[in-house]
């Protein structure tokens, strides 16, 4: 995206393939690898500021004792690591999806912000009447 002020920002959306088995974490292995570590040559967020967000299908927080791609997540996002995240992570969080984790998530390399999860964060609304949609956006003020 080229930025009216100057500059391009580079978003990433990522949408790792869900379930527990080995094929589904080494593919999402893959697709963490594409984002940060090698996508044809160079990593995906390879532009001068990098957002990188989506739903993960693994939460990074709390399977990191099990599931290798939220291992690789962890190797790129978290503190002292390139990117930051700016969606809430760890083991005491509130869950936003299915009542167990926290898999929709938003990071980047060139912001600070955080971010709320409409009709899961405490005070906030849901952004669609909708109440069968089992995951909640996140919407986040990053500068």
């Amino acid at each position: 995206i080229e930025l009216v002020a100057g500059g391009t920002l580079t978003v990433v959306n990522v949408h790792g393939n869900s379930g527990l088995k080995l094929s589904d974490t080494e593919c999402r292995v893959a697709l963490f690898s594409a984002v940060f570590e090698d996508l044809d040559g160079a990593p995906a967020v390879s532009g001068e500021q990098n957002v990188v967000l989506g739903d993960l299908n693994t939460d990074p927080g709390r399977n990191h004792t099990f599931d290798a791609s939220a291992v690789k997540w962890n190797d790129h996002v978290g503190p002292g690591k390139a990117f930051r995240m700016h969606t809430a992570v760890g083991p005491d969080v509130l869950p936003t999806y299915a009542g167990n984790f926290n898999i929709d998530h938003v990071a980047s390399d060139a912001f600070v912000g955080t971010c709320v999860h409409p009709a899961a964060t405490p005070k906030t609304q849901p952004v669609s009447p909708i109440v069968y949609f089992d995951h909640k956006p996140a919407v986040c003020t990053l500068r």
